[in-house]
C-alpha cells in the first residue's frame, strides 16, 4: 500500500510504500512526524468517517450507482428477514472501492489534515493525501464478521459468485432488544464501507501511535487533568450567568492545547491506564512487557491511580519510586510498556507508529528495542518508526541477515543471543531517508538496509578522529 503526501510541512511531495516494518531515518526537521501524524490521523479516522453522515451519504450514492436501491430498504429487508442480497461483480467492487479511497482522502485532504495538527486550515492550504495499492491487494471471495454485542449478535458479509450477501445474526429467544431502525442502519453502513474496502485495508481499522511528547505525558497528566477541570468549571460558571450562553459542550477541551491529535490520543491512553489495572488486576494470563521490563530492569505498577516503578527480584537493590523519581527511559518506556500488558494481544494484528522509540534510551536499550520491533513483526503486525538511531538501523540490519541462510547457522544464532523470532528478510523491510522535500528510498538486501543518512555522519566524524590522533602521534614522533 502506497501513501503519497504532498505540501505537508517541509513535504513537498513524498511517497511511502508500507512494509511489514517500515524505518525512517533523516535530518531534524525534515518532515519525518509530520508525514507519520498525518498518516496517523487518516488511518484513525476511518471510523468516524464511516459512522458519521459522511459514510451515510457515500453509501447512498454507491447505491444508486450500482442500482441496489436505497439503504433505509435494504437495512429493512435485513431486519424482517434477516439476510439482504445484490448483485455485484468483482470487477464493480473494485471499481467502487477505488472510488470509496479517493473520496476518503479527498475529505481528509480537505478537512482532516488541519485538525490531526490541530491548525489553522490557512497552514495546510494544499496538503494533500492519496492512496495507491496493488490491484491484487483486495481479497476474492472476501467477507467477514462484525460483532454487535457480547451476545453473539453479529452482520456477516460474503462476497462470492458476484453476489453480496448480508447476514444478520440475532437469535431472539435470547430475549435481546431488536436493534432499532436507525441503529441497524448506521452498522449496516459502517460494516459495508468495511467490507468494500476488503482485506487491504482490514489491518488500518485500529493503528496505535506512539507519538514523540509521549515522554512528557506521564509527568505532566495531572497538571493537564487540573487544566481541564478548570476549563469545565469556567464554562458552567459562564453558562449560568448568562441565559444566552450556548449549551455546555465538551468539543472545547480538545482545543485547551495546541496538541495534536496523536497526542490527545497519547495522553487520553495514559488517562485510562488506572482503569486498565483495575480491569486487569486479577487476571493470571501471560502479558508481553517482559521485553521493557527487561530493559528498566524494574516493573510498574499503579497505586492510587499513580504510576510507581519498582526493582525486578534479584536485580540488585530494591526500589520503589513514583514515575516522576525515575530516570527519563522509564518515563520514555512507560506507555509501550502498558500497551504491551493491557491492549496488545498476539492474536490481533495491529499497525503501530512510533515517533523517535530511540529517545532517552542508552545504545543497548536502542538495540534491544529494534528486537522487540522485530519481535511485533513476527506477531503478524506492522510497524512504522522514525529515528535518528544509528544503533538501532544496524541492529535491523543484523537480523535482516539472521534471515539468509548460512553455514552453523543454528549454533551461531544460539551464540550471538539471536531467536527465531528476531530475523526478518529484506522483503519485509521499507526503509526511506527524508531530505530535500521528500522520502527518499533506501535499498534493502540480505545485508541490511543502505541508509546513507547515517553512513557519512559516521564516516565524516571518524576521518576528523583519525586526522587528529595522527597530528597527536606526528607530535610525539618529532619531540
Amino acid at each position: 500500500m502506497k501513501f503519497t503526501f504532498e505540501n505537508l510541512g517541509p513535504i513537498r511531495k513524498a511517497e511511502l510504500e508500507l512494509g511489514d516494518l517500515t524505518i525512517i531515518s533523516g535530518l531534524n526537521n525534515t518532515g519525518k512526524t509530520n508525514i507519520v501524524y498525518a498518516l496517523y490521523g487518516f488511518l484513525n479516522g476511518f471510523g468516524r468517517q464511516f459512522s458519521g453522515s459522511w459514510g451515510n451519504s457515500f453509501v447512498e450514492n454507491h447505491f444508486k450507482e450500482i442500482g441496489a436501491g436505497p439503504v433505509e430498504e435494504a437495512t429493512r429487508r435485513l431486519r424482517d428477514d434477516g439476510q439482504v442480497m445484490w448483485d455485484m461483480s468483482t470487477e464493480l467492487r473494485e471499481h467502487e472501492r477505488d472510488r470509496l479511497v479517493v473520496e476518503m482522502a479527498k475529505e481528509y485532504s480537505e478537512n482532516g489534515i488541519s485538525r490531526t495538527f490541530n491548525a489553522s486550515p490557512e497552514y495546510f492550504r494544499g496538503a494533500s493525501l492519496r492512496v495507491s495499492y496493488r490491484s491484487d491487494s483486495i481479497l476474492r471471495g472476501f467477507g467477514f464478521r462484525a460483532h454487535l454485542d457480547q451476545r453473539g449478535r453479529s452482520i456477516n458479509w460474503d462476497h462470492d459468485g458476484g453476489k453480496v450477501v448480508v447476514n444478520l445474526a440475532n437469535d431472539t429467544t435470547t430475549g435481546l432488544r431488536p436493534l432499532s431502525p436507525g441503529e441497524l442502519e448506521r452498522v449496516f453502513v459502517r460494516t459495508y464501507l468495511q467490507f468494500l474496502l476488503g482485506g487491504a485495508f482490514m489491518f488500518v481499522q485500529n493503528p496505535y501511535i506512539f507519538s514523540s511528547a509521549r515522554h512528557t505525558i506521564p509527568l505532566f497528566i495531572s497538571e493537564l487533568d487540573y487544566v481541564s477541570s478548570q476549563y469545565v468549571r469556567s464554562m458552567k460558571f459562564k453558562e449560568r450567568e448568562s441565559n444566552d450562553a450556548l449549551p455546555f459542550d465538551m468539543e472545547p477541551l480538545q482545543d485547551i492545547g495546541n496538541y495534536p491529535l496523536p497526542v490527545h490520543d497519547n495522553i487520553d491512553f495514559f488517562r485510562r491506564i488506572p482503569r486498565l489495572a483495575e480491569y486487569y488486576r486479577n487476571d493470571t494470563s501471560e502479558d508481553y512487557a517482559g521485553p521493557i521490563e527487561e530493559m528498566l530492569r524494574g516493573r510498574f505498577k499503579i497505586v492510587d491511580d499513580s504510576v510507581r516503578l519498582t526493582s525486578s527480584p534479584g536485580k540488585g537493590a530494591g526500589f520503589d519510586i513514583p514515575l516522576h523519581l525515575a530516570s527519563s527511559s522509564a518515563w520514555e518506556l512507560s506507555g509501550l510498556h502498558f500497551f504491551l500488558k493491557y491492549i496488545y494481544d498476539v492474536d490481533i494484528s495491529r499497525f503501530i507508529i512510533i515517533d523517535e522509540p530511540e529517545s532517552h534510551l542508552d545504545t543497548t536499550n536502542q538495540i534491544k528495542l529494534a528486537r522487540l520491533l522485530a519481535e511485533l513483526v513476527y506477531s503478524g503486525n506492522q510497524v512504522l518508526i522514525t529515528t535518528h538511531s544509528d544503533y538501532i538501523v544496524k541492529e535491523v540490519n543484523n537480523l535482516i541477515m539472521l534471515s539468509s541462510g548460512f553455514a552453523r547457522k543454528e549454533e551461531t544464532m544460539e551464540r550471538l543471543g539471536y531467536r527465531e523470532v528476531d530475523a526478518l528478510s529484506p522483503g519485509q523491510i521499507r526503509a526511506y531517508t527524508a531530505e530535500g522535500g521528500t522520502l527518499v528510498p533506501n535499498r534493502v538486501d540480505e545485508y541490511g538496509i543502505q541508509m546513507p543518512v547515517f553512513d557519512q555522519t559516521i564516516d565524516d566524524i571518524n576521518r576528523r578522529a583519525r586526522e587528529l590522533f595522527t597530528r597527536i602521534e606526528r607530535e610525539k614522533g618529532d619531540g
